[in-house]
């Protein structure tokens, strides 16, 4: 009987022990596995932390080289302008100018005669100096913002030969970043207008009519706007802003907002339209559809961006709604209202 008992007492501890073997294999493979998970995540989070510094450096390094250019640039609009050359062929178109019989009943000159004044000093000083090969439509670095001192014409290029972009009215708004010896500002949009036509102190306007609430004084300012005056106008760019909302429907004034390039998880920035098309400044807008659907060309007769006036509807967003357009820009402008006009 004392045998049975102990073989029976040996057979359980062998099975106790087989159990406590089996026990600690199950735990050491666990502790392994749950090791092997860990490490492969620690692996992936410092590799995807190393990546997103190397992409913060990049951004860092390209933040750094536009401030330089730019810092650069400013550097040199403010030594440009006291060159000595650019003096030397301003000085006699102001001569010529003040030297000519003006009669004072007549109105301000218009931009070809200021043109015609300039040529006979380019000619003299090409004969003083022949050794000289200065572009006189060269541009050269220079920012300012000056005023329309009558209604003038946005020209694609430094002379009156080149096509009238748009009309500028008096008292508006220009920012500049160029000049020519010819006498001619560059502005922001790469478009040109007269010095001789401009002040660098804000001119005092008319206020023009605000657009009514009634939908009736609404259809009867458009019909004041889109009428063309019955007396001829006196100097080319009134003729030709009297052109530029022909065939057009006018709409009324927009609450006028900007974008820019947006920003994407993964750091980079998106540039692409609803419609599928790149972000463009001076072209691209984005609208309620339900009020201007996809596509449809607007014209702003005063440009915020200071361009052409055209846009064409690429683009909408959540917040765009009712008459509120939202232009696409590089840079930041400041919220305003304009009026728009649909170009049929």
């Amino acid at each position: 009987m004392k045998f049975i008992d102990s073989t029976l007492i040996d057979n359980l501890s062998r099975d106790r022990l087989r159990i406590a073997v089996s026990t600690a294999a199950v735990v050491a493979l666990s502790l392994l596995m749950f090791l092997g998970i860990y490490t492969l995540l620690e692996s992936k989070t410092r590799e995807d932390r190393a990546r997103r510094n190397a992409q913060a450096d990049v951004l860092l390094v390209e933040a750094e080289s536009a401030e330089s250019e730019a810092s650069a640039e400013s550097e040199a609009s403010q030594e440009l302008p006291a060159t000595e050359p650019t003096e030397e062929i301003l000085a006699p178109v102001v001569e010529a100018t003040e030297t000519e019989p003006i009669d004072v009943t007549e109105e301000p000159a218009s931009e070809e005669s200021v043109v015609d004044t300039q040529e006979t000093p380019s000619e003299v000083t090409e004969t003083e100096a022949p050794t000289e090969t200065t572009d006189p439509n060269a541009v050269e670095v220079f920012y300012a913002t000056v005023y329309c001192s009558q209604d003038i014409n946005l020209r694609s290029g430094p002379g009156t030969n080149y096509d009238v972009v748009r009309v500028l009215h008096t008292g508006e708004q220009i920012d500049v970043t160029g000049r020519t010896a010819s006498g001619w500002y560059r502005t922001y949009s790469g478009n040109f207008v007269l010095m001789s036509l401009t002040s660098s102190e804000p001119v005092a306007t008319t206020a023009a009519p605000t657009t009514a609430t009634t939908a009736a004084t609404t259809s009867a300012t458009a019909a004041t706007t889109q009428t063309p005056p019955t007396t001829p106008a006196s100097t080319e760019s009134n003729t030709a802003g009297s052109a530029d909302i022909s065939g057009m429907t006018y709409y009324g004034v927009c609450h006028i907002t900007f974008y820019g390039p947006q920003l994407r998880s993964d750091g980079t920035y998106s540039v692409t339209t609803a419609t599928g098309t790149t972000c463009s400044e001076g072209r691209t807008v984005a609208a309620d559809w339900s009020v201007f659907p996809a596509g449809t060309v607007l014209y702003l007769p005063n440009d915020p961006l200071g361009g052409d006036g055209y846009y064409t509807v690429e683009d909408r967003g959540s917040g765009v709604n009712g008459s509120h357009l939202d232009i696409f820009a590089n840079g930041s402008h400041v919220v305003t209202d304009c009026e728009v006009y649909v170009v049929n």
